[in-house]
């Protein structure tokens, strides 16, 4: 069910992605071929603007009466094709002028231009350049126009009136060109567009799946840490249930219970259930320190004191288990920091409980020192010791070097979890240093009060 889901979430949002990539992608693709062919069509309009007006400048001198084509301008155009008459035979080649415009015929001859001269009704009178057939005839009276032939290509034309030479309107001139190198670096660029669009839609899906994948990575944590928190919490509350219901069933088979039974039945109740409740408390408390909804109340708090108040009341648990509770203050100084005395008070006694309870013989040490900015305090042992491979865990919630620790000493597995928690919210750090046989040493630095500030984390959320 979790891969299912995670799998399915992880799988959304690679769609999701995909999806928006590929809608950014097809509208910069749509965008840029629409750029480029107005980019193509300006040119040529430019080009065949500039060829008309050449034309149309240098014709006009040669035009003497309206809609008939003068012996000169025949010599000008070897290929010039009048209505109703054979074309004649194109020999580019040819020199048949010398007027200037013999430039821009060669130009017509060697490229895909054609010229049309229209008589003032509309009506073909010749042609010259480019021949294609099936391209249908126009009004000159349209200034620009796209045609296209029998064969399907595209055709680009502009159309200007003739004057005579006595300013008398001879009809219209055509000058078009053909749009077949224009079409295919369109269609060239249409198709790679056709093709690249999706296979980068497909490098962007398979990327996206990646990318979810990181970002799911933290949540797939937090979720196996939660599921490992749920499942570490329901075995260690079933403990003490099972425990009373246990006690409970041999009390309710018992035909007679007398009161001694019935004391010790009620102690053992007693014991379980303050041991579910603390498991409770302690549980409710974590949860609000890593949510931040913990209400402190930052003072002024001297450390010397509170280390002192500490020997002086876990002596008694120390000389109960043969254990020498040290205290070394290495300052001369007060050490002050701002912080919840409760709080702080509840971080270095469990430390110390762990240190009497895991150590069989020897002594706990408390030290307390200086190190630039920060206060220090040392919780050393000289118990059974961690081994390396669980130093990264002991301050994971129900975490247990050994599986059966907790249970025989009473601990609820989440004494260090509490102590990292309270840690944090002071903007501190804890540390463990550890070695099997060895002891252990818990470091904790705390800021000082003169470098400071109230921690934002203490306020009152």
């Amino acid at each position: 069910m979790r891969n299912k889901l995670l799998d399915r979430t992880r799988l959304q949002l690679a769609g999701c992605y995909s999806a928006v990539m590929a809608l950014l992608l097809g509208l910069s693709g749509l965008v840029s071929y629409q750029v480029l062919v107005r980019a193509y069509l300006y040119s040529v309009d430019q080009e065949l603007q500039g060829i008309a007006k050449a034309f149309h400048k240098n014709l006009e001198h040669s035009l003497t009466e309206p809609e008939k084509i003068p012996q000169r301008l025949e010599g000008m155009f070897p290929d010039l094709c009048l209505a109703n008459r054979p074309c004649p035979q194109l020999n580019v080649g040819a020199d048949s002028s010398e007027n200037a415009l013999d430039r821009r015929i060669a130009s017509v001859y060697q490229s895909n231009y054609y010229l049309r001269f229209i008589s003032r009704s509309d009506q073909l009178i010749a042609t010259s350049g480019l021949r294609s057939e099936g391209l249908p005839e126009t009004s000159g009276r349209i200034e620009w126009q796209t045609l296209q032939n029998q064969e399907g290509e595209r055709f680009h034309q502009m159309s200007l009136p003739l004057h005579t030479i006595d300013r008398k309107v001879w009809g219209y001139l055509q000058v078009g060109r053909s749009l077949r190198e224009v079409d295919r670096r369109l269609a060239a660029l249409q198709n790679m567009l056709l093709i690249g669009l999706p296979i980068s839609v497909l490098l962007v899906g398979l990327s996206s799946w990646w990318l979810s994948g990181l970002a799911m990575r933290p949540v797939q944590q937090s979720y196996q840490q939660m599921q490992q928190f749920t499942a570490d919490a329901a075995h260690e509350l079933r403990t003490p249930i099972t425990a009373i219901l246990a006690t409970i069933d041999s009390v309710l088979r018992m035909p007679t219970v007398s009161e001694t039974e019935s004391r010790e039945a009620f102690t053992t109740l007693e014991r379980q259930v303050s041991r579910f409740l603390g498991m409770v408390k302690d549980l409710l408390l974590l949860s609000r320190l890593e949510q931040h909804t913990l209400t402190f109340q930052p003072q002024r708090l001297c450390l010397n004191d509170l280390m002192f108040d500490l020997i002086d009341e876990f002596a008694a648990l120390a000389e109960a288990s043969n254990l020498a509770l040290i205290e070394q203050i290495q300052t001369n100084r007060p050490l002050e920091i701002i912080a919840d005395e409760d709080q702080i008070y509840r971080l270095l006694s469990n430390l110390v409980i762990n240190a009497i309870r895991y150590t069989p013989t020897g002594k706990v040490t408390l030290k307390l020192y200086q190190e630039r900015d920060q206060a220090v305090i040392q919780v050393q042992d000289t118990g059974i010791g961690i081994a390396a491979e669980d130093l990264s865990h002991v301050f994971d919630r129900f975490y247990r070097v050994n599986s059966d620790r907790s249970r025989n000493s009473g601990g609820t597995g989440l004494g260090l979890a509490i102590a990292r928690a309270i840690v944090d919210a002071h903007d501190g750090s804890i540390q463990v240093q550890s070695r099997v046989g060895s002891g252990s040493t818990f470091t904790v630095r705390l800021p000082l009060k003169s470098s400071h500030a109230l921690p934002i984390k203490l306020k009152t959320i």
